[in-house]
């Protein structure tokens, strides 16, 4: 009985390719407008992509500048809208992954 060892070589044309499958971040455009709960605003995030976007999450920033993630969807149609209030003033961005 003997073992079988099988060994290839990675070219760096291999490993590039690898980096450039990872999801791309892309940023939503968004919309505002009153919201009925007092001191907050409405937020509506809309994929204008065209095609599907996963992990959507709201970029906050906080009183000493520190930038967190909020998760709103784990994924939003192209043409979809997702919308939320905010009523603390700390709304930076909204960005998914495509």
């Amino acid at each position: 009985m003997f073992d079988l060892f099988l060994s290839t070589a990675i070219s760096n044309t291999q490993v590039q390719i690898v980096g450039q499958a990872q999801a791309a971040t892309v940023y939503l455009p968004i919309s505002t407008k009153q919201s009925p709960r007092q001191n907050c605003v409405t937020y509506t995030a809309t994929n204008t992509t065209g095609r599907a976007v996963s992990n959507v999450s709201v970029n906050r920033r906080d009183s000493e500048g520190k930038i967190s993630k909020s998760f709103l969807t784990s994924s939003l149609a192209a043409g979809k809208t997702e919308t939320f209030d905010l009523c603390d003033n700390s709304f930076v961005n909204v960005e998914a992954k495509q």
